[in-house]
């Protein structure tokens, strides 16, 4: 009976451990500053695949990556699906993800909000940080 007892008291600790197991995260915040058109349209596509699964989507782009939300940029159409990098950001922002720019690319870049391409705003850090630190976030970052 102790055996049995203690085999339930295990099963019982053990039973929120396993549903927390199985929660998803529901906000992805993915940083993206790679200048590599490949892995450029990857987070682009993990990104897209987590907002059809339900996740709130946050892309965050800095340094040469920041070149992608330019309107005009240079697209480089990538196999096997013949898609950009800037095609997904266009499809991410249309299905409701929030895409932004660092704040530092725009000044260094000798560019300015008219040119980003609709949708896109410049990131503010403190909410940045906010999304960073809240224990809901899955982030990548490439």
């Amino acid at each position: 009976m102790k055996k049995l007892t203690s085999l339930i008291l295990a099963g019982m600790i053990a039973l929120p451990s396993i549903a927390v197991a199985n929660e998803k995260a529901n906000k992805l915040m993915v940083i993206v500053t790679t200048n590599d058109s490949v892995t450029q349209l990857m987070a682009g596509v993990l990104a897209l695949q987590s907002k059809k699964q339900g996740a709130s989507v946050e892309m965050l782009y800095c340094g040469k990556a920041g070149d992608l939300v330019i309107k005009g940029s240079n697209e480089v159409i990538l196999k096997p699906k013949s898609k950009s990098p800037q095609m997904l950001i266009k499809k991410l922002i249309k299905i409701g993800a929030k895409v932004e720019v660092c704040p530092p690319y725009l000044p260094n870049a000798n560019k300015t909000k008219a040119d980003l391409i609709k949708g896109v705003t410049v990131a503010k850090p403190p909410k940045i940080a906010e999304t960073i630190l809240d224990k809901d976030t899955k982030i990548l970052s490439y």
